[in-house]
């Protein structure tokens, strides 16, 4: 029969806590035992309230020799049938039992995490090694709480009451802090979290952490700009963990308080970056791990090499509100361990091209929460996905800079350095294609088009039929990572500093905040996309007579002289605005106005983008060029075609002089620009 039992707990409290399954299952193999812990000063804590602890011990492994040995000849005096020692300290060797924890522990397959191991220790030392694994989860499968005392669930209950949550009410409670400085997530993703999360769902937010944390979190609040409540240095642990209990979601760094949720199998969220999440991550039934899969991480190291903290600060708020997301929906089972770890996006060409692919990057991100999503684009188009919040890294191409077989080797080898496993090439070109090859990405997928042998995994290339959306078309290119599901839904990322830019520019052109604006976008990029100025012209003095609206002319400057022809072809005075707006400030702009009308080309997806109504003007007659596949995808967006005899339609080729376009008449634009304006403007009187 089993009398006595010394458990040595480890010095950290986040260890401690991992290791309270094997104390508990010590206590139900023993009920009858007495267990003596022998805890440091900073995880006594753990233990002091603890119903099933019959002596606390409290050493501090920094204490002086004299004193651990001390300690030694002291528990020697007392007969103890049971020693586990989780920090395999001399006092295992020293003292006499009938039963350790063995020295040397080859831990099986599926012993992984701190917590497993710690209790497999105190199951082999009773049990012996040759437990089996539906055994041991057996075994590991019940917790108890009973360190927390009911005057603690008293008191957290009057704390939240007095701070005006209702007493069946739960909280979302966010907890900032960690000791070190580099697992702890920046200030500015935890207010955006808390922003999110009252907008989103309407959920009371609790911040918790020592006095040391309270600055971190008063610039969490202040940055949030909401009601939030904060119980920092107010609490003791045993308070914290009746606080845990009363959550519906515990969202953390790397902690302490991660490990008291996991143990009370409380759904947790734990933000990742030097530690080793298998290990050391979120074990309740419930928790997930946000972290990105760089180079780097895990490193373990207390010291970032780089001094970057690549491994938390790439971490996004909508990582965290996703993984919120998994977790209220109970889809958590959903972040799982795959080969697309880092995953490679290629899109290459024009604007309209890039913008259609964003939802391709989010659709990604969804289903695989943790890879790290690089995409790599022209310069030209750079601009449309810097700041994407479901892209950890944006990697630009200039195809005339590398225009030698020397120059792609080069950029293909500081590619191969980035460690992707997988390339999804949503343009299909020769050159890229070999950049993937020659980069050693394992898995490439793309069409079978232009050199597709360099490819692992190829798609029918159809979309010269034309018989879907270029978007849709894309979102073959995914079905080979499991994912199917299409939200199609672009997105463009406004700049303030653009915004800015845009106010004053305007300002100087006396078009003040009140002013309604509608854009002109008469240029494309081929000739067979060009709908006459002289039209374009009758459709803004229309606009001019029929409304209060000030009328904008965007384009490049390559395509100033098909604005300047508008201008002079209009009798009202458009604003000339060619040249003169960078693709971000374009985005801005747009967001302004009320209306876009536009060429079938770029400027149509990205007035899309941002939510703005828009007319598009399409010409030619092919089924791969047409509005099927690059229609803008707006609820409210109009697509103006005509289609004619043309067979075979020639495109830029053109012998009938572009009839398809000629047949569009400027009344026929009006008339719907005058019923989408109908609905926010005032007709001129």
């Amino acid at each position: 029969m089993v009398k006595k039992i010394l458990y040595i707990t480890m010095s950290n409290l986040g260890d401690a806590l991992m290791g309270l399954p094997a104390f508990d299952f010590l206590r139900r193999m023993c009920p009858q035992a007495k267990i003596v812990v022998v805890a440091a000063p900073r995880t006594k804590c753990v233990f002091e309230n603890h119903p099933e602890v019959d002596r606390l011990v409290i050493f501090d492994k920094a204490a002086p020799l004299g004193a651990k040995i001390a300690l030694f000849f002291k528990l020697r005096k007392e007969s103890f049938d049971i020693i586990i020692d989780l920090k395999d300290t001399f006092y295992r060797w020293g003292l006499k039992a009938r039963h350790k924890n063995p020295a040397w522990v080859r831990y099986p397959a599926w012993c992984v995490h701190s917590s497993e191991k710690h209790l497999y220790k105190a199951v082999v030392a009773l049990k012996g090694p040759d437990v089996e694994e539906d055994e041991f989860r057996e075994y590991n499968s019940r917790r108890n709480p009973s360190f927390i005392s009911l005057k603690d669930n008293a008191f957290i209950g009057k704390l939240l009451v007095e701070s005006g949550i209702k007493r069946d009410e739960e909280v979302v409670l966010v907890v900032p802090g960690a000791r070190s400085d580099l697992k702890k997530w920046p200030a500015q993703g935890y207010a955006e979290v808390v922003k999110t999360i009252r907008k989103t769902y309407g959920l009371s937010v609790v911040l918790v952490g020592d006095k040391d944390d309270q600055p971190l979190i008063r610039q969490i609040i202040q940055e949030s700009g909401e009601v939030v409540i904060d119980l920092s240095g107010r609490m003791t642990f045993g308070q914290l963990s009746a606080l845990v209990l009363r959550s519906k979601v515990v969202i953390c760094n790397d902690s302490g308080v991660l490990h008291t949720a996991s143990y009370l199998e409380k759904p947790v969220i734990g933000i990742y970056g030097p530690s080793d999440y298998r290990e050391y991550g979120p074990w309740s039934k419930r928790g997930l791990v946000v972290r990105k899969d760089i180079l780097c991480s895990p490193c373990e190291k207390a010291h970032c090499r780089n001094q970057t903290r690549q491994c938390i600060t790439t971490v996004r708020p909508y990582d965290v509100m996703l993984a919120l997301r998994l977790i209220l929906e109970g889809d958590e089972a959903r972040v799982r361990e795959n080969r697309f770890r880092r995953i490679l996006l290629v899109r290459t060409d024009r604007i309209g091209d890039v913008l259609i692919s964003t939802p391709v990057i989010k659709a990604i991100r969804d289903h695989y929460p943790t890879s790290y999503i690089a995409m790599m684009v022209s310069s030209y188009t750079r601009e449309l996905v810097e700041g994407n919040p479901y892209l950890d890294r944006v990697i630009v191409f200039d195809k005339d800079r590398h225009n030698s077989l020397f120059s792609t080797w080069n950029f293909s080898q500081r590619l191969k350095k980035e460690g992707f496993d997988t390339a999804i090439i949503l343009y299909p070109t020769v050159r890229t294609h070999l950049l993937c090859f020659l980069a050693g990405i394992k898995e490439r997928i793309g069409y079978d088009w232009r050199a597709p042998y360099l490819l692992t995994t190829v798609i029918p290339h159809k979309k010269q039929e034309g018989l879907k959306h270029e978007l849709e078309y894309n979102f073959d290119l995914l079905k080979p990572l499991g994912i199917s599901e299409i939200q199609p839904e672009l997105h463009l990322n406004l700049k303030e500093s653009a915004e800015r830019s845009v106010e004053g520019l305007l300002g100087s052109l006396g078009v003040s905040s009140r002013d309604r604006l509608v854009a002109i976008s008469p240029a494309a990029s081929c000739v067979s996309r060009l709908w006459s100025a002289r039209k374009f012209a009758e459709v803004i003095d229309c606009l001019s007579a029929f409304f209060r609206v000030k009328v904008l002319l965007v384009a490049d400057s390559q395509h100033r002289p098909i604005v300047e022809e508008v201008v002079r072809s209009a009798r009202s005075k458009p604003i000339d605005l060619s040249g003169r707006l960078s693709l971000s400030e374009l985005a801005s702009l747009f967001k302004r106005c009320a209306l876009v009308i536009s060429n079938d080309s770029g400027p149509v997806h990205v007035a899309v983008a941002v939510k703005t109504p828009v007319i598009s003007i399409f010409g030619r007659n092919q089924p791969g060029l047409g509005p099927l596949r690059w229609g803008p995808l707006g609820r409210s967006d109009v697509v103006v075609y005509k289609k004619t005899d043309c067979d075979p339609c020639l495109a830029h080729d053109c012998q009938s002089r572009f009839k398809c376009l000629e047949a569009i008449t400027s009344d026929e634009v009006f008339a719907h620009a005058r019923r989408i304006l109908q609905e926010v403007l005032v007709p001129q009187k």
